[in-house]
């Protein structure tokens, strides 16, 4: 570990046992004492805590009515957070961003987010009487409020946006940065697919040379970062993915049978494909991208997942059920008006909360986007202080905000 004002004699140990505990528990223990704030603010151990906050899985969800090319001014945001002994459904947790706004990624701790806009049809403008509204997009972590806002210069920028932030840096530059990767379908040929990546290390959008040829419709809703590569499910059993470092994009196709019933996630650094075929759940995981080869992970039926956890699910309709998320190994659906999460490595089914009232919402093929609390996240933005009279809360001056290092600050 790096030499910092360490308050501990056995390192280790204080690492192990500070990690176990929560982000607010965490920012709070900063507070004792200068040392305590510089060891739970270090690299090193935010590095620990991070792998570990990995390893278990998401803080919450959040969820949001998926509409494509339409205004969603009326589509709220709900968020659940998955805790041990309870959760619980909240609504506003957005609410200190300055408007109204769809749901895109999150990445270690931080959310994208851009602004509503109304459809590409000029006609349909015409019609509700509306004009092109221009793109925002938010970058924000919802623990401590903090966000700033980007406006597209320079390139064409889609509606779909992909984002992967890099706490501890990225090759050579160790500061926190962060990348944004729109997709965009061509106009002219509907099988073309561009891409638009924007760097917080530069300030720059960029248009992408790589311009993908792929017949099948992608999903904007359903996409996964994984490892450097962005990955959206498309129609026919397909993916498209984007290396975001190379940027080189493929088409792959998913293993075995097509189901209604699916979801991408991460686990172990690799891409994982879930399905659901009548009653037997299959994870796959995409061991190659070089050779598009899949191995099955997992294999296990309903009935077995019932009697393991001595639970009678039996007779949910899982065909017509949505597979919400997956993340190292966990799988989170909704079944008997209840969220649910299932293990495959402990095999064990654990009942979340309710959502009977989320239940038009759920089966609606919603944006369900995985959230996790980082502490890696905590003041990467700070104001230019090269001009103090802009202000951070006017989208029209969100030049003068950047992505530094982090702040300590109790």
């Amino acid at each position: 570990m790096e030499e910092v004002n360490i308050p501990f004699f056995h390192v280790d140990i204080a690492s192990e046992v500070l990690s176990r505990l929560s982000a607010k528990d965490l920012s709070s223990s900063k507070c004792v004492s200068k040392g305590w704030n510089s060891f739970i603010s270090s690299p090193s151990f935010l590095r620990i805590l991070s792998e570990r906050l990995e390893r278990e899985g998401p803080s919450g969800l959040f969820f949001q009515r998926f509409k494509d090319n339409v205004d969603c001014v009326s589509r709220p945001i709900t968020y659940i957070p998955i805790h041990k002994n309870k959760s619980f459904i909240q609504n506003n947790i957005l609410n200190f961003l300055p408007e109204e706004v769809v749901i895109m990624s999150s990445c270690n701790g931080l959310l994208c987010c851009r602004s509503c806009i109304h459809p590409i049809d000029d006609i349909y403008r015409r019609a509700k009487n509306r004009e092109a509204k221009e793109l925002v997009i938010y970058i924000c972590n919802p623990m401590t409020k903090e966000w700033i806002a980007l406006k597209p210069e320079g390139c064409v920028v889609g509606d779909s946006i992909g984002l992967a932030f890099y706490p501890f840096g990225y090759s050579l530059n160790t500061s926190p940065l962060f990348k944004l990767v729109s997709i965009q379908q061509s106009k002219v040929d509907p099988h073309l697919y561009s891409f638009a990546v924007y760097s917080s290390q530069t300030g720059s959008w960029t248009t992408s040379k790589e311009v993908c040829h792929c017949i099948y419709q992608i999903y904007k809703n359903n996409k996964v970062f994984v490892g450097k590569r962005f990955n959206w499910l498309t129609q026919n059993h397909h993916i498209l993915s984007f290396d975001v470092e190379r940027e080189l994009s493929k088409v792959i196709k998913l293993p075995g049978e097509a189901s209604s019933s699916l979801t991408l996630g991460c686990s172990e650094g690799y891409l994982h494909y879930v399905c659901v075929h009548d009653e037997d759940f299959s994870v796959w995981m995409l061991k190659d991208y070089a050779s598009s080869k899949w191995v099955l992970k997992y294999q296990v039926t309903l009935v077995d997942i019932c009697q393991e956890s001595y639970t009678d699910l039996t007779h949910c309709n899982v065909k017509r059920r949505l597979l919400l998320a997956f993340h190292e190994d966990l799988l989170f659906m909704p079944m008997d008006r209840c969220l649910f999460s299932y293990n495959f490595r402990s095999r064990k089914l654990q009942q979340l909360c309710y959502i009977s009232m989320l239940q038009d919402l759920i089966l609606s093929n919603p944006t369900v986007i995985q959230y996790s609390i980082s502490l890696t996240a905590a003041g990467v933005f700070k104001e230019d202080q090269s001009d103090e009279n802009k202000s951070s809360e006017d989208p029209k001056d969100v030049s003068s905000l950047k992505i530094s290092k982090r702040k300590r600050t109790c």
